[in-house]
Formats: structure tokens, sequence, C-alpha cells
């Protein structure tokens, strides 16, 4: 008889155990970004043209993203150039979309004919658990 509770409990137990464990979060960082681009506007009518970028991040994950940083890479293969541009962000990055960071970047160049693109990718590095992570998004 006492076979059978513990056997009981066990099993009670398991089940509890199997329902409530997907219940749980998992805890990490999670940077999501929203980053529109225009590209080729001529500033002031001069043999110069404009990559502007604009954009928001912020943090999903349910982590703090500790000592955040971010950087926005043109890659402009008609002239040779792959210019990164460092992105204010004021250090850690709380969790749970507790702070939505806005930023702006420009790049200016020669015009190019004919017109070519210049290849933009932001990205994101900071410490989770002790290890350096990244992220980027094209």
């Amino acid at each position: 008889m006492i076979f059978t509770a513990l056997t009981i409990l066990i099993v009670c137990t398991i089940i509890v155990l199997a329902l409530f464990a997907p219940l749980q979060k998992s805890k990490y960082v999670h940077i999501v970004s929203e980053v529109g681009i225009s590209q080729g506007a001529s500033e002031n009518n001069t043999e110069m043209e404009s990559i502007k970028v604009h954009g928001t991040f912020w943090n999903d994950g349910s982590l703090v993203a500790k000592n955040l940083t971010a950087t926005v890479i043109f890659t402009d293969v008609a002239h040779n150039k792959v210019v990164r541009k460092n992105v204010p962000v004021g250090g850690d990055m709380l969790p749970d979309r507790g702070l939505v960071m806005e930023f702006d970047s420009e790049y200016l160049r020669e015009k190019t004919m004919p017109k070519t693109e210049v290849n933009v990718t932001v990205q994101f590095d900071w410490m989770e658990n002790g290890q350096l992570k990244s992220s980027s998004t094209e």
C-alpha cells in the first residue's frame, strides 16, 4: 500500500512538472530593431549623395543587456569603403521593452553613375551572463 501511494505521488509530481515546465520563461536578451534607409538624396545640388538611416531598437528578452553598443556599418562597394558609425546608447538596455532607443545616422559619398547602392548593417554587442553576444540586421 505504501508502494502504491508512493508511485501515485511520483506520477502526479511528474505530471505537474510536465504541465508547468513550458510556462517557465527562459532568461535571455533579445534585441529587436526596426530600421528605415533612404539612399541617394542629393546634398544641396552638389556631387554628393546621402544615405540616411533612422531606426529604433529595444530588448524584448527577460535579462538586461549589459554594456550594449550599437554600430551602423555602411558598406560602399563602389568606393571600396566600409564606414562604421557608433550609435550613442548609454550602457545597459532594460529587459521586457523597458527602454526603446531611437537613432539616426548618415553617410555622405560622391555620386555614382550608374547609381549604386550602399549596404547598411546595424550591429549590436552586449554582455549576457558574462559572455559577449552579438546580433545584426541588414
